[in-house]
C-alpha cells in the first residue's frame, strides 16, 4: 500500500493550541479533529528552504507546511517569522497510520510557537470549524464521546498536557503485530474497532467488529467474523483481557459472523440476532449450527448495553439484508449502520433479502435521524449523515439512468456495459444484481409495466 507524506501545524501559544475540524464530505478523515495541515505533493520544493526555523528542517517537507498553511489558513508562515510573530518552529512527532485503513498516511508534526494568538482565515472547503484549546480541554470532548480523533493526536495530546513545552516525541505510529493480534482502534471513545480479516466482498478484505459497554456495563461484541481458524485464534487472544458477555450478529452474511459459534462457544456467551437473521443463517448452515448455543432475539429498541451512561439500543434497518439491525445511543451521538453503506463502492442489494425500495427508505430514515457519527462495517466512521447522503443520491441517480435506458429497448445485460464499461470482471454479477433490483423496484414504483420481453 502506497504511503502518503504529510505534514501538520501544531500552532501553540501559552497553554492553548489550535486545532481544527475537518468537513464531512473530506475522503480522508471526514469530520475528525486534526491540525492544519496536508499531504506534501510532488510540485513543492525539495530544496533547503532559505527562511529562518524553516531551513532546519527537510526542504520538502517545510514548503510543503508553508503552501498548506496559506491555503488553510491564509497564514504566511515565511512572513511572519520575519515579524518576529513566529518564536520558533520545531519538530514534535511523527506517526504513520496502519495497515488496515484504506489511505495510509505518514504525517509529521511541527510545533509552531507564537507570541500572540492569531485569528486565521481558515478554508470552509477544508475546514468544518476551528478553536484555540489546550490540551485537556481537547482531550476531555474526546473521551466524552464528542470528537473523532486518530490515536496519534490524542497521544500527541497526552504527551502536551503533561509536558506543555515538549517537542521531540518521536514516532506515535500505532503499532499492531498481526501475526500476534487483531488490531484494537478507537477513533470514538468508548467505541472499539477491530478490523478483522474476513471473507469479505472485494475490494475490502476487512469486517469491522466493535466492543461496546460502559464498564460495569454488558460487554458486547458486534459482528466478529474472523476469515479463518488462525485468524479467529488471533482474535480470541487479542481479547484474552476482556470480559465479553455476548456477540451481537448484525445480519446473515457471513463476513459478520463467520466462526462465530465457535468464539461464542468458547467464551460460553449467547449469541444476540433477529429472527429473520437467525432463520437465514440455518438455511445456509444447518439446523445444527447453533447446536449447544443461547441465542437470544433481538427486537427494535432492545437495550443492549451502554454507552457514556445512554442506553445503546436496537434499530431495524432493513434493504441490504431484511434482517439487518444497527445500534445507537439515545443520543443518536452515531449510528452503528453495518452495511447499509461501505467505504468503497457502493452495497449490493440482492434478493430475496435485499429490496430496494426499502434500502432507500431506511437510508431516509437514519438521514432525518441525524445522527452526529455514522459507523460502517468496512471502512472508518464518519461524521454527519453525509455519505448516506451522498449514497442515496448515487444510488437515485443510477435508477434514473437505468430507468432511461431500459426505456429505450436496452436489455439488464445492455445497461450494465454501459453505465459499468470499466467494472472488474469478477464484480459484474453483482452489479448485475443492483441493475435488476433497480428495475424491481421501479416495477413497484408504477415506472416500468411488466414486459414479456426476454432480458
Amino acid at each position: 500500500m502506497k504511503i502518503i507524506d504529510s505534514v501538520a501545524a501544531v500552532f501553540c501559544n501559552g497553554h492553548k493550541i489550535f486545532t481544527v475540524r475537518r468537513q464531512s464530505y473530506l475522503k480522508a478523515f471526514p469530520g475528525y479533529d486534526s491540525f492544519p495541515g496536508g499531504k506534501i505533493d510532488r510540485e513543492d520544493s525539495r530544496a533547503q528552504h532559505p527562511v529562518r526555523f524553516l531551513c532546519n528542517w527537510d526542504g520538502h517537507a517545510m514548503h510543503a507546511l508553508v503552501r498548506e498553511v496559506q491555503e488553510e489558513l491564509d497564514y504566511d508562515l515565511p512572513a511572519e517569522i520575519a515579524s518576529g510573530q513566529i518564536v520558533s518552529v520545531k519538530y514534535l512527532a511523527t506517526a504513520l497510520a496502519p495497515a488496515t485503513v484504506a489511505i495510509r498516511f505518514r504525517l509529521h508534526f511541527f510545533r509552531i510557537d507564537l507570541k500572540t494568538r492569531p485569528v486565521f482565515s481558515v478554508d470552509p472547503g477544508e475546514i468544518a470549524d476551528s478553536c484555540w484549546k489546550t490540551p485537556m480541554q481537547l482531550l476531555d470532548s474526546f473521551h466524552k464521546g464528542d470528537a473523532l480523533m486518530v490515536p496519534p493526536l490524542y497521544w500527541l495530546l497526552e504527551k502536551l498536557h503533561r509536558d506543555p513545552q515538549g517537542d521531540n516525541f518521536g514516532d506515535l505510529s500505532p503499532r499492531f503485530d498481526e501475526s500476534i493480534y487483531v488490531p484494537r482502534i478507537e477513533v470514538l471513545s468508548g467505541v472499539q474497532m477491530l478490523p478483522i480479516p474476513s471473507n469479505t466482498f472485494p475490494p475490502e478484505k476487512r469486517t469491522n467488529a466493535f466492543l461496546l459497554g460502559d464498564k460495569g456495563s454488558p460487554q458486547i461484541l458486534v459482528d466478529p467474523s474472523p476469515a479463518s481458524p488462525q485468524v479467529l485464534e488471533k482474535l480470541r487472544y487479542t481479547l484474552r483481557r476482556d470480559t465479553i458477555d455476548s456477540l451481537f450478529i448484525t445480519h446473515h452474511h457471513p463476513d459478520h459472523y463467520e466462526h462465530a459459534p465457535e468464539l461464542a462457544r468458547h467464551l460460553s456467551i449467547p449469541i444476540k440476532m433477529s429472527e429473520d437473521t437467525r432463520c437465514r443463517i440455518t438455511q445456509q448452515q444447518g439446523n445444527d449450527y447453533f447446536s449447544d448455543l443461547q441465542i437470544e432475539v433481538m427486537q427494535e429498541g432492545t437495550r443492549l448495553t451502554d454507552w457514556k451512561g445512554e442506553a445503546v439500543r436496537v434499530y431495524s434497518i432493513p434493504g441490504h439484508d431484511a434482517g439487518h439491525l444497527g445500534l445507537a445511543p439515545e443520543s443518536l451521538r452515531w449510528f452503528l449502520v453495518g452495511d447499509l453503506i461501505q467505504s468503497t463502492g457502493t452495497v449490493v442489494i440482492a434478493v430475496p433479502e435485499g429490496d430496494m425500495a426499502v434500502y432507500f427508505q431506511t437510508l431516509k430514515q437514519i438521514i432525518t435521524l441525524d445522527p452526529a457519527v455514522i459507523i460502517p462495517s468496512h471502512g472508518m466512521p464518519s461524521r454527519s449523515t453525509y455519505r448516506l447522503q451522498e449514497t442515496l443520491n448515487h444510488r437515485q441517480n443510477r435508477e434514473k439512468e437505468i430507468l432511461e435506458l431500459f426505456l429505450n429497448g436496452k436489455t439488464p445485460a445492455e445497461i450494465l456495459d454501459i453505465i459499468y464499461p470499466e467494472i472488474n470482471q469478477h464484480l459484474r454479477p453483482f452489479a448485475r444484481l443492483n441493475i435488476e433490483s433497480h428495475l424491481t423496484k421501479l416495477r413497484q414504483d408504477g415506472q416500468l409495466m411488466t414486459v414479456t420481453k426476454q432480458h
